[in-house]
């Protein structure tokens, strides 16, 4: 989340399969589903633009390894958790300046390679490949593995314990209304999220054409 806090209970320490993922076609059936709210189109739009401007920073960060997160899929993680800020942890929003202040906290272990801040792609390359391994754990071309492996990015709550859709995923489209996390381990049936989930975006990107990662 922008706010660097995580709403789930057990982010990024997850060791239970959610009810939810068995049979694993959950996501898979969702995205196929899904319908982007007319009224968050244009914003969608705005964000598209935004990640064609920067595409090559993205780029660079899925090249940093093979089989590397889609570029797409960077994009949509850093406007959840960073509000597409260059200044900003790709872990959980926190400014570049010194490690996480959220969690998961204390990231990156290393030191900045400049000896003061750290950049951007420095963050992502700890949230992405070293803290959380995505290059080996996940296939990148196959889309209910890429959609669940973002809902786990962000932390499983809601597959396991909620009877919502992730607000992280649907947010902007058919699949979510309400409810939410609204602290660690603090759910709100009546809150609503109102920034844009990644799938909104995804969806929008992969019927203008632009290449996601997965089909």
């Amino acid at each position: 989340m922008a706010s660097g806090l995580k709403h789930n209970p057990d982010a990024f320490n997850v060791t239970n399969e959610p009810f939810r993922h068995s049979p694993k076609t959950h996501h898979e059936k969702l995205w196929d589903s899904a319908e982007i709210k007319a009224s968050q189109v244009f914003r969608i739009d705005k964000a598209i633009s935004l990640y064609l401007d920067n595409k090559s920073r993205y780029d660079g960060i899925e090249n940093m390894r093979n089989g590397g997160v889609p570029s797409a899929v960077v994009f949509v993680l850093h406007g959840r958790e960073s509000t597409w800020s260059f200044r900003k942890h790709l872990h959980e929003g926190s400014p570049l300046t010194g490690r996480t202040r959220w969690v998961p906290k204390g990231r990156p272990k290393s030191p900045p390679a400049n000896g003061s801040t750290y950049t951007f792609e420095e963050s992502a390359e700890d949230a992405l490949y070293k803290l959380k391994d995505l290059e080996n754990k996940v296939d990148w071309s196959e889309c209910n593995d890429s959609l669940y492996n973002i809902e786990k990015y962000n932390g499983l709550g809601y597959l396991k314990y909620r009877p919502i859709n992730s607000p992280y995923l649907w947010s902007g489209t058919n699949h979510y209304t309400k409810g939410k996390y609204v602290a660690d381990g603090k759910y709100s049936s009546t809150a609503i999220d109102k920034q844009l989930g990644t799938c909104a975006i995804l969806k929008r990107m992969s019927d203008r054409g632009v290449s996601i990662g997965f089909y």
